[in-house]
């Protein structure tokens, strides 16, 4: 099994996870309140620095965030191996909920949509700097500049959406986390890869079999 299908299907996964949980929160009505992010409490109970991407408060939330998570690998995944992406979720994850810590809103708030909007930034910059920035690659800076354009008429409150419930007017703060986590996660992926090929090679004049 290639690479590039088993990060599509972990990301298919967590969509088919995160599409579960509405149908199972309505077994359990307290869920929510265990799990979302909480200003007040996710510092005392870390796990919702992850769990509150996942959980959604309703079905049609979840399904559009599930299919967002699964475009975004899909046409992305050749970047990524499951550890690197399991990595860049991760950082998003945490980034995006210190930046809203930071800022103070929203109090709360459940959903996909921050780490989509990072993974998304990751991967525009992975596939531009695959290019070495070429000035003729226009598609990916112009992609990350709408992006980064639609965050902040988020945050302006000029632009509104009747899907992304989690957070009312405030789910532009949710996505400038998740942007800002994307470039970190951005630039650990590429001082990785640095890394690895700033490695010496092997020597064959000094190799010798035993």
């Amino acid at each position: 099994m290639s690479e590039r299908l088993q990060v599509i299907i972990c990301a298919l996964v967590i969509a088919m996870t995160a599409l579960w949980l509405p149908y199972y929160q309505l077994e359990a009505g307290s869920l929510l309140n265990q799990y979302d992010y909480a200003r007040s409490e996710v510092w005392q109970q870390p796990w919702r620095i992850l769990t509150a991407h996942v959980f959604h408060l309703d079905a049609t939330h979840a399904i559009y965030n599930a299919v967002g998570l699964l475009i975004v690998t899909a046409l992305f995944a050749q970047h990524f191996t499951v550890r690197t992406w399991f990595n860049a979720l991760a950082i998003i994850a945490l980034v995006c909920v210190i930046t809203i810590w930071l800022i103070g809103l929203p109090e709360r708030f459940v959903g996909l949509s921050g780490l989509i909007h990072g993974l998304l930034l990751t991967s525009l910059l992975l596939e531009w700097s695959k290019q070495g920035y070429a000035k003729t690659d226009w598609l990916s800076p112009l992609a990350i500049g709408l992006l980064c354009f639609k965050v902040l008429l988020e945050m302006l409150n000029l632009m509104h959406s009747s899907v992304l419930l989690s957070a009312g007017d405030e789910f532009g703060y949710i996505h400038l986390g998740g942007l800002l986590g994307g470039i970190v996660a951005w630039r650990l992926h590429r001082k990785r890869l640095a890394s690895i090929a700033a490695q010496p090679k092997p020597d064959a004049s000094t190799t010798h079999n035993d």
